[in-house]
């Protein structure tokens, strides 16, 4: 008896180490970036004081600026609050940007897309950033760029989902914070 109770006990334990195994490869974990945005979140991204605790990688830039797409395309915001969400957004924006585009144009802009989004009953509910190991740097007459790339899911009004993916140049300013100068939608690849 005495030496079948250690392959009692083995055997309790590998079933326990399973069962605890099965369990975290089930459980339902999103990463922040994946998770919806909902109004009580807009007013936050709103409120936070971006240049205070602006953030300090490219991923993190591009991570808030989604968080912010997420928030313009929630279909229960009101157009007062999508006007102050735009604004807070443009905080992230390089100088260049915000000289050749006027803050009037750039919230324009943003309406009208977010209304040709609902028009079409879609929304943009979640992101994918891609990892920042892969996250392409190089520099040019000592400044330095970079591009990340985020993938969106749109989904439609039949409930359809579809995917774009949108690549993110940045540059570090001359506080070396990395400010986005412009996106552009590209291929999955």
């Amino acid at each position: 008896m005495k030496k079948y109770r250690g392959l009692i006990i083995a055997v309790i334990l590998i079933g326990l180490g399973l069962g605890y195994y099965a369990y975290l490869s089930n459980r339902n974990t999103s990463t922040p970036a994946e998770n919806k945005i909902n109004s009580s979140d807009a007013e936050k991204l709103i409120a936070k004081d971006i240049e205070k605790n602006y953030p300090n990688t490219p991923v993190k830039v591009v991570e808030l600026y989604s968080d912010f797409t997420l928030a313009f395309y929630s279909a229960d915001i009101e157009e007062d609050t999508l006007e102050k969400l735009i604004k807070q957004s443009m905080l992230l924006f390089d100088k260049e940007l915000l000289t050749v585009n006027s803050e009037e144009d750039l919230i324009q802009k943003a309406k009208e897309e977010v209304e040709e989004y609902r028009s079409k009953s879609q929304t943009i509910t979640r992101y994918i950033l891609e990892d920042s190991r892969d996250v392409e740097y190089y520099t040019l007459e000592n400044i330095s760029y970079c591009v990340v790339t985020v993938e969106y899911f749109i989904r439609n009004s039949n409930g359809g989902l579809a995917k774009t993916y949108e690549d993110f140049m940045l540059r570090k300013d001359e506080y070396d914070k990395w400010r986005i100068m412009g996106w552009q939608l590209t291929s999955e690849s």
